[in-house]
């Protein structure tokens, strides 16, 4: 859908000068699409867009986790655990656009916790656009249930807790994917 900047604009009351920086900037997060000679359109974002975010969330998100491990105080191990009860008590009462929030606010501390600013920007950068479609146009995956998304936080909490066997690659993929663990053949559904 094309924006307009003058109807954006007359809509808030406002100049077109901060829209247009307002617009800027949601291209820049992968929200819009700027075109020299067509002006702001509202971001697509198709499976194949989702597979290729999948794609390379997946080793950022397995160093994320790997540097957060090295790093998590007690203290961030509560506050997670807290974001997670959230956002599953939101997905329970389907209020998805919050669920959503959450979701973000969990794997952006852990982001965070890992230390290394470069790799939660990219991260930050690379899912802004994932979480707000999730968020918007109820983009989820057919499987998803409560306890799904739950055991899926919980594979991240046990790992940087040190309560599982499991490498950190492993909670990422069965975070984003189906995977077959190499010792039993078991998969995770996802």
């Amino acid at each position: 859908e094309a924006m307009s900047e003058p109807a954006l604009a007359n809509e808030m009351d406002i100049s077109r000068g901060p829209v247009r920086e307002a617009l800027l900037v949601l291209a820049q997060e992968g929200l819009v699409v700027h075109s020299q000679n067509y002006g702001f359109s509202v971001a697509r974002f198709t499976e194949a867009d989702r597979h290729e975010v999948g794609a390379v969330r997946y080793p950022l998100e397995t160093l994320a986790l790997e540097l957060a491990r090295a790093r998590i105080t007690p203290s961030d191990l509560r506050e997670l655990k807290q974001l997670m009860k959230q956002m599953l008590d939101l997905y329970r009462r389907d209020q998805l656009t919050e669920c959503t929030h959450f979701d973000r606010e969990f794997h952006q501390k852990i982001w965070a916790i890992g230390g290394n600013r470069r790799l939660e920007r990219t991260l930050l950068h690379l899912m802004t656009p994932y979480f707000a479609y999730a968020s918007v146009f109820r983009i989820s995956r057919d499987d998803l249930s409560d306890r799904l998304l739950e055991d899926q936080h919980v594979a991240f909490l046990d790992y940087l807790s040190r309560a599982s066997t499991r490498s950190a690659a492993e909670c990422v993929r069965f975070h984003i994917g189906v995977v077959t663990q190499a010792s039993g053949g078991d998969q995770w559904p996802l």
